[in-house]
């Protein structure tokens, strides 16, 4: 039988990781060129709501958490294939001057055109997170490694205030490894595709001049909206196409996925037990003389040994043996 066991509620759980929710954020910007145009993403994020559910086949399950983002800024750029129209010449004959017609080139920058709409308040997703906990042990006199995305990490929740740093002793880690992590795939409404195609249509209008020469060169590239589907080589709608942008070329959400698994499962633990385990303060007392002078008393520390957590539908509970 363990010498140490203690019980951590459903409810108490709970307000331990809205204290490790709030701490996630993020930050996250890439951008890729697909030939004629070039896309890319400027995103901050953190989560929001959750709930959490003890299951009796010894997991953890977060649902229905809400992924908010405080900032989602998609760029794309057009590079626009050349167009001229007018230019040449009638030879006429001496001593007239030859007659030379102007020449109007469009869309000679690269990119064209450029815009970097914000679609935060169009994005809407839920992430849930069910996994197992499992304990490690934290030898304190192990230098971390070199690279060590954990460690940068703690390093900005400690600056924060939001965990503790890890100590100079030994310590039992507890952490939510994640057996799976559910998130909403990127799904734009119709009202951003139509956002971002009025958009492209009027940067691209307004590059083309007046008059005859306006009239020719849409004759040569057709309807401007067909003209920019036929750039971006879109079947279809828009939306459809940017929620295929970030689901599969960006991988946006695959990311997100990665930072919350490492989060829970490597690099941030839900409980810590000291090893060894303070049982009586460090104190000062006036009553172990009988002058009443003050005597210091150390503190009594045990080792913790073989430690082992286990869940069910009421609690999670924590198992150890004290002492040598």
């Amino acid at each position: 039988m363990a010498d140490l066991t203690v019980a951590v509620s459903e409810s108490a759980f709970q307000r331990l990781f809205v204290v490790l929710r709030d701490s996630i954020r993020w930050e996250a910007q890439d951008s890729t060129s697909f030939g004629p145009f070039t896309a890319g993403y400027h995103v901050k994020g953190h989560l929001e709501g959750g709930s959490v559910d003890f299951r009796s086949d010894n997991s953890v399950l977060v649902d229905e958490l809400d992924v908010r983002w405080d900032m989602f800024q998609f760029t794309l750029g057009l590079d626009i294939p050349e167009i001229c129209v007018g230019g040449g010449c009638i030879d006429m004959p001496w001593p007239f001057p030859d007659i030379c017609l102007p020449r109007w080139c469009v869309f000679s920058a690269n990119p064209d055109v450029s815009i970097s709409p914000d679609l935060a308040a169009f994005v809407a997703q839920e992430l849930s997170v069910a996994g197992r906990p499992v304990v490690r042990y934290y030898d304190a006199s192990i230098p971390p490694p070199l690279i060590d995305p954990c460690g940068l990490l703690r390093d900005l929740l400690v600056n924060a205030s939001v965990i503790d740093p890890f100590p100079d002793h030994n310590q039992w880690h507890i952490f939510l490894n994640p057996d799976f992590i559910d998130l909403d795939l990127f799904d734009f409404a119709d009202i951003v595709g139509n956002l971002i195609e009025n958009a492209l249509t009027a940067a691209v209008t307004a590059l083309l001049p007046g008059g005859w020469v306006r009239d020719l060169i849409l004759a040569i590239i057709g309807g401007i909206a067909d003209f920019i589907r036929w750039l971006l080589d879109i079947p279809d709608e828009i939306d459809e196409w940017l929620s295929d942008l970030f689901n599969i070329s960006f991988g946006l959400g695959d990311l997100l996925i990665q930072l919350v698994g490492e989060f829970f499962g490597a690099c941030v633990p839900l409980i810590r037990v000291d090893d060894p385990l303070e049982v009586l303060a460090k104190e000062i007392s006036t009553s172990v003389l009988l002058s009443g002078s003050p005597v210091e008393l150390v503190a009594v520390t045990v080792p913790v040994r073989n430690l082992f957590v286990r869940v069910d539908d009421v609690e999670m509970v924590v198992q150890a043996d004290v002492g040598g």
